[in-house]
C-alpha cells in the first residue's frame, strides 16, 4: 500500500511538472509571437546637427498584429518617429490580393504618421518574377517611396540625409544576380549612393556583406538597417544566440543588435515574424533609431 500511495505522489508530481512546463511553453510561444516589443539605439555622428528618430520594421510578411494592424502602428506612432523605413519582406513572395490590400493599407496608414521609405527583401523580389502585379507602384499609391537600387536626398529636421534602398549583397562579388547588366547597375548604385557629404542611411534587407563578411569595416555607408536573418527563430536567453538564419545557417554569429565598424554601423532587427515558423524566446521588434550630434 505505502509503495502505491508512493507510486501515485511521483506521478502526481510528473504530471504537475509536465502541465507546468506546457503553460509556460504555451505563453512564450504567445509572447514570442504576437506581443510587440520595442528596441532603441542611438547613433552619435558629426554630420548630425539636431536629432531625428527613425523606426524601422522588416519581416513582416504579410501578419497584422491587431485589426488593420492597428496594434502596430500604435506602437510605431507612440515612438514618434521622423522617418518610417521598412526593410524588406513586408509582403510574402506568393502574395494574394487580399494581403496586398491589407499590407498597402498599413503602409497607408503608416504614411499618415511620418515620412514612409520602402525597401526590398527577397520576399518582393520573388513575388515580381512570378507575378504581372506592378507591386512597387501599389506601394508608391499608398503613400511611401519605394528605393530599389536608388536614393533620395532629403532633409529632416534640417539634416541632409541620402536614403538609399538595395536588398542583398552590397558590393559583393556575386551582388544578387548573375546577370552581368544587373550586376553593373547595382555596382552604379553603389558608388552613386556613396558620392556624398550627406549622411548616408541604406536600407538594405539582407545583412551579409555588413556582418558576416565585414563590409561594416570596408564601406563609407554612415548607418545600414537590415533585417532578414529573423533573429534565429529561436533565441537561447542569457547567451543571446540564434539558433539558425536564412543563407548563414547554424548558430549565426549575429541576428539582433547594434554593430560598429571602422567605416559604417549596422543595426539588425529580429523582424517581425517568422514568416511560416514560430519564433521562440524572440518576441517581434520594431527598432527605433536616434541620430544625435556627435
Amino acid at each position: 500500500m505505502k509503495q502505491n500511495r508512493k507510486q501515485h505522489r511521483v506521478l502526481r508530481t510528473v504530471c504537475i511538472i509536465l502541465a507546468a512546463l506546457l503553460v509556460l511553453t504555451g505563453a512564450e510561444l504567445l509572447y514570442s509571437n504576437y506581443v510587440l516589443t520595442v528596441s532603441r539605439y542611438v547613433i552619435r555622428s558629426e554630420k548630425v546637427d539636431d536629432a531625428v528618430r527613425i523606426v524601422f520594421l522588416s519581416d513582416l510578411h504579410g501578419r497584422e498584429f491587431g485589426s488593420d494592424n492597428k496594434d502596430l502602428l500604435k506602437k510605431i506612432s507612440a515612438e514618434e518617429p521622423d522617418v518610417i523605413a521598412l526593410v524588406g519582406d513586408i509582403f510574402n513572395k506568393d502574395a494574394d490580393p487580399d494581403e496586398i490590400d491589407r499590407m498597402c493599407g498599413f503602409i497607408q496608414r503608416a504614411a499618415e504618421i511620418a515620412p514612409v521609405y520602402f525597401s526590398l527583401g527577397n520576399h518582393e523580389r520573388g513575388y515580381l518574377r512570378t507575378h504581372d502585379v506592378d507591386l512597387l507602384e501599389r506601394v508608391r499609391q499608398s503613400g511611401a517611396v519605394v528605393l530599389e537600387n536608388e536614393y533620395a536626398d532629403v532633409e529632416v529636421n534640417d539634416v541632409p540625409i541620402r536614403i538609399g534602398g538595395y536588398m542583398g549583397y552590397y558590393r559583393a562579388p556575386i551582388m544578387t544576380t548573375s546577370d552581368p547588366e544587373q550586376v553593373e547597375l547595382e555596382q552604379l548604385f553603389a558608388d552613386a549612393f556613396e558620392d556624398t557629404d550627406r549622411f548616408k542611411l541604406l536600407l538594405n534587407h539582407i545583412p551579409t556583406m555588413w556582418l558576416d563578411w565585414t563590409g561594416i569595416n570596408r564601406y563609407p555607408v554612415d548607418l545600414v538597417l537590415s533585417g532578414h536573418y529573423h533573429g534565429g527563430l529561436i533565441r537561447i536567453p542569457i547567451l543571446e544566440q540564434g539558433l539558425y538564419a536564412p543563407y548563414v545557417g547554424k548558430y549565426p554569429p549575429y541576428t539582433k543588435g547594434m554593430f560598429e565598424g571602422s567605416r559604417a554601423t549596422c543595426v539588425l532587427t529580429t523582424g517581425l515574424t517568422g514568416n511560416e515558423l514560430p519564433r521562440f524566446f524572440n518576441p517581434p521588434e520594431i527598432v527605433t533609431v536616434d541620430l544625435t550630434p556627435d
